[in-house]
C-alpha cells in the first residue's frame, strides 16, 4: 500500500490554501469519520447561508442563522453523497483508483477554504442586511455600497479557488491530475445541459 509523508502539525484548515493535494490525501488518510461529521456541519452551514445571500428576507436574520445550521448539513450529505458517486463513475473513464469513501472525504476537504466565508458572511448579514438580502422590489446590486462590493470580490476569489480546490482534490482521491479532477467535475454538467437541451429540442419539434 502506498504510503504519503505529511509535514508535521499539518492543519486542513490552513493547509488547504497551499497545499491542497497533500491535505486531501492526510484527510482521507489518516483523518477519521468525527472529522467528515466537523465538515459536513460547516460546509453546510455556511452553504446555507449562501443561499441566503441576495435572496429576499423571509425570516429574521436568527431564523435564517437557525434554518442553516439545521438544513445546511442536510444538503451537505446529499450534494456529497451524489457528487461522490458520480465522481468516481466518472472517474472510472480515467483509470481513477478511489474508493466512495475517498471520494465522499476528498469532496468536503475541497469545501474547506468555503468554511472561512463564515464569519465574513455572518458580517455581511448582521451589519449591512439591506445589501446582503433583496427586497420584494429591489434589483440584486442596486444599494451596493463600497464594501459589499469588497465582500462581493471576496466571495469571488474564494468561490474560484474552491473551485481549484475540489479539481485537485477529485484529481487526488482518483490519484490523477488536477486537470482529470476537473473533467471529472465538468463532464457530468455537459452531459447533463447537453440532455435537457435534447429534450427540450424534442419536445419543440413536436409541438411546431
Amino acid at each position: 500500500m502506498k504510503t504519503t509523508e505529511y509535514q508535521d502539525n499539518l492543519n486542513p484548515f490552513t493547509a488547504i490554501w497551499t497545499r491542497p493535494r497533500e491535505t486531501v490525501r492526510y484527510v482521507i488518510e489518516e483523518k477519521e469519520s468525527n472529522f467528515s461529521f466537523l465538515l459536513i456541519v460547516l460546509s453546510g452551514f455556511v452553504g446555507g447561508l449562501l443561499s441566503s445571500l441576495d435572496s429576499e428576507l423571509f425570516l429574521p436574520v436568527w431564523g435564517i442563522l437557525l434554518l442553516a445550521l439545521l438544513g445546511g448539513p442536510i444538503g451537505a450529505v446529499v450534494s456529497t453523497a451524489i457528487g461522490a458517486g458520480i465522481y468516481l463513475l466518472v472517474g472510472r473513464l480515467f483509470k481513477g483508483e478511489a474508493t466512495y469513501t475517498e471520494m465522499f472525504r476528498a469532496i468536503l476537504t475541497g469545501q474547506i477554504p468555503q468554511i472561512w466565508l463564515f464569519p465574513l458572511l455572518l458580517f455581511w448579514m448582521l451589519v449591512f442586511p439591506e445589501t446582503y438580502f433583496v427586497e420584494s422590489d429591489q434589483l440584486p446590486f442596486e444599494d451596493t455600497n463600497l464594501l459589499s462590493m469588497i465582500f462581493f470580490l471576496i466571495l469571488g476569489v474564494v468561490s474560484i479557488w474552491t473551485f481549484v480546490v475540489q479539481c485537485k482534490a477529485v484529481g487526488e482521491a482518483h490519484r490523477l491530475s488536477a486537470w482529470k479532477g476537473f473533467f471529472i467535475i465538468v463532464l457530468p454538467g455537459i452531459v447533463f445541459i447537453g440532455v435537457i437541451v435534447a429534450i427540450i429540442a424534442a419536445v419543440l419539434t413536436t409541438i411546431m
